[in-house]
């Protein structure tokens, strides 16, 4: 009798055995493993019952949890919009049941239906994630689900028509809020342009896990034209870059007249954009800018991406995990940071500031070659600041890219 590999859905909703095997689901203990393992897929370290745990230690175990003690391997699948970071973590842990496991994007499960073999490298593969929209197709694209689901939908459409996949595939995790809604839009949408669009349920991936779940399913019999996620590295930087349109991009309107922080414009363009996911953080950037980690230096560590034409010109992203924090709480815990700086270094503190309309702690920086605007937002438990650099009396220099980081910059799954 042939015995089947484990196939794991990792994220990016929950962690759980697609098949197969004749083991026992988590238990209710099991499953607080398995939630804080996805909550801290970005840190070192988890709190799990007041108790400092390691995070790698944390995934194996809930890897262990679901996975079958009478399986011939594991295969486990992850989000293909996941930075690669979280893709190494994901990989360690599968790692240590066995040099054969397997790791792939979820993409990789899902063009292995009928229909995505019938034109080889003709299928797309949409994502539907709590807080984006992810398109695999020649590139990786990605939209923010910050509005409400038609209007999702139709932008999701809108790039997939710049693609040439003859069948979109779109993925509806059940675990994901308002999944299988959405996918039922964005299929919708995409049929009104005479595409063929496919919607994946649970009950259909646990399928297509079965087909996949042979010991004999290895790199090799992966077909030349699946779709696969792609990261980027660039500057050091672990983070996956997706291209969010390859079209310019125009920011329109946003805070109120006189409010502190960035200006009212009526249309500023920019150039084509990438979207930067880095931890627990989504935003959009200039395509063309390059990224790297800043650890060293004044200020926190932080990402920095700096225009190629002006080095003084660029953007600075940080993150926090603050759950439970309000707007107001922020405000009192930086000005009592910046009341511990020397004066003159930090300016223009606004503890109730606006930024493109939305509500953010605004101040500025001031240093001898650049000044910085910071933008600081709270999105879900997360806390999210955007520096905006120019040479001094110079801001117009970064505006256009600052407007669009900020207005897009949203906490992630």
């Amino acid at each position: 009798m042939t015995r089947h590999r484990a196939v794991i859905e990792a994220g990016p909703g929950t962690i759980r055995r697609l098949c197969c095997g004749t083991g026992e689901s988590a238990d209710d203990d099991d499953g607080e493993i398995v939630r804080e393992a996805l909550a801290a897929v970005d840190d070192r370290v988890a709190l799990v019952e007041c108790r400092p745990v390691d995070v790698d230690s944390l995934w194996r175990a809930a890897l262990r949890s679901v996975k079958c003690a009478d399986c011939a391997g594991l295969l486990v699948l992850h989000p293909s919009w996941w930075p690669a970071a979280r893709v190494d973590r994901v990989t360690r842990a599968a790692k240590a049941f066995g040099e054969d496991a397997l790791v792939r994007p979820r993409s990789w499960l899902l063009a292995r239906r009928p229909e995505a073999r019938t034109d080889a490298g003709a299928t797309v593969v949409v994502e539907i994630a709590e807080r984006l929209v992810a398109i695999s197709g020649a590139e990786v694209a990605a939209v923010p689900r910050a509005s409400e689901a038609h209007s999702v939908a139709e932008e999701v459409a809108t790039v997939v028509a710049g693609t040439t996949g003859a069948v979109i595939l779109i993925d509806a995790p059940g675990t994901v809020t308002g999944a299988p809604a959405l996918a039922a839009s964005i299929g919708a949408a995409v049929r009104e342009s005479g595409r063929v669009a496919v919607e994946i349920g649970d009950t259909r991936l646990a399928r297509l896990a079965q087909s996949a779940s042979l010991p004999d399913v290895r790199e090799s019999a992966v077909r030349a034209g699946d779709v696969r996620s792609r990261a980027r590295t660039a500057g050091g930087l672990a983070a996956a870059a997706l291209v969010l349109t390859a079209l310019p991009l125009a920011i329109s309107g946003g805070a109120p007249r006189g409010a502190q922080g960035l200006s009212p414009s009526a249309t500023v363009p920019v150039a084509p954009a990438t979207f930067l996911v880095e931890g627990r953080v989504a935003l959009a950037v200039p395509a063309d800018w390059s990224t790297q980690r800043v650890i060293t230096g004044p200020g926190s560590a932080r990402v920095q991406v700096t225009s190629p034409s002006d080095p003084e010109v660029a953007l600075h992203v940080t993150q926090s995990p603050v759950p439970g924090e309000t707007l107001s709480g922020t405000a009192e815990r930086l000005k009592r940071a910046i009341d511990a700086e020397p004066t003159g270094v930090f300016v223009d503190f606004n503890p109730s500031g606006s930024s493109v309309g939305r509500p953010a702690v605004t101040y500025r920086e001031v240093r001898a070659t650049h000044h910085v605007r910071w933008t600081v937002l709270l999105d879900g438990p997360v806390r999210i600041s955007v520096g905006c650099q120019s040479r001094p009396a110079d801001e117009g220099a970064v505006r256009g890219p600052c407007e669009q980081a900020v207005r897009s910059a949203h906490a992630i799954g």
